[in-house]
């Protein structure tokens, strides 16, 4: 079936896209598809321009390329918010995340390295998980059809503390909602804190800029300044989308007012 054959055909673009250049042996083996017809649809895409033929394989073409920057200028908020994010890293230290949507699906779409960065390692466009990740909660906080499709799918159990009971999660959901702020502790990735904060524009959301903080490194009073450094970056963010230099203030440290709603037992988990 042609759906299918796309199916395939995004699918080996995602890889080479995050993997780089692959033999045809190597593709099927990791897509579980035959080599025989893994090799045909190769040769086809390349005749097509999709894909292109290196000396260590296959990779990414040039057609496809020009269609990932064409979405890739429409979607200025990466190209705006940069300066701001990069900012950002240097004074908190911690791994940042510029998340957007694609479809209803969240990705990351950039990532500015720490000091002290967190040993993991999130291929860049690949979706989150949208009732563990702090970006993607907050993206189905702000989105009506994410959160359908969220409160009616399975919820894998990632971690010990994943929360896939869905009336909690609408209710997690309208209180990310109500603040501005998602925060997912250790939900998605044992060891990791995520905070996420909304990019709008027009009282849209366009982006989320998101940090990934150890949870052996600050305490409640760390979590709520790095809080505060995210909300100012964003409204930093906002300014810029709207023409104007970001102002200079100094931020302010987000409260346990700000967060208790988000989370339950502490305000932000002990560390």
């Amino acid at each position: 079936m042609e759906s299918d054959r796309l199916k395939r055909i995004t699918d080996v673009l995602g890889l080479l896209a995050v993997s780089g250049p692959k033999t045809v042996t190597e593709i099927s083996s990791i897509l579980a598809l035959p080599v025989s017809s893994t090799h045909d649809l190769l040769t086809a895409m390349a005749r097509g321009g999709v894909a292109t033929v290196t000396s260590r394989g296959y990779d990414v073409g040039p057609v496809a390329a020009r269609l990932a920057f064409k979405i890739w200028q429409r979607m200025d908020v990466a190209k705006v918010a940069t300066p701001e994010l990069e900012r950002l890293v240097r004074r908190v230290g911690f791994d940042v995340y510029l998340a957007v949507q694609t479809g209803n699906e969240v990705i990351y779409a950039s990532r500015f390295r720490g000091r002290q960065g967190v040993n993991i390692d999130i291929p860049l466009g690949l979706p989150l998980y949208r009732h563990a990740t702090a970006a993607g909660k907050l993206f189905a906080a702000y989105s009506k059809e994410i959160r359908k499709e969220v409160i009616n799918s399975e919820l894998p159990k990632l971690t010990p503390r994943t929360r896939t009971d869905k009336a909690a999660l609408n209710k997690e959901f309208d209180a990310i909602l109500g603040r501005g702020l998602s925060i997912s502790r250790e939900e998605a990735v044992t060891g990791i804190i995520g905070l996420a904060a909304p990019i709008l524009r027009d009282e849209h959301i366009i982006g989320a800029a998101h940090i990934s903080v150890l949870r052996s490194r600050l305490d409640d009073e760390g979590l709520r300044e790095v809080g505060g450094e995210l909300i100012a970056t964003v409204a930093a963010i906002e300014e810029r989308l709207q023409g104007r230099p970001p102002q200079q203030r100094p931020h302010e440290p987000i409260t346990e007012a700000d967060v208790a709603p988000l989370v339950s037992g502490s305000v932000i988990p002990r560390v």
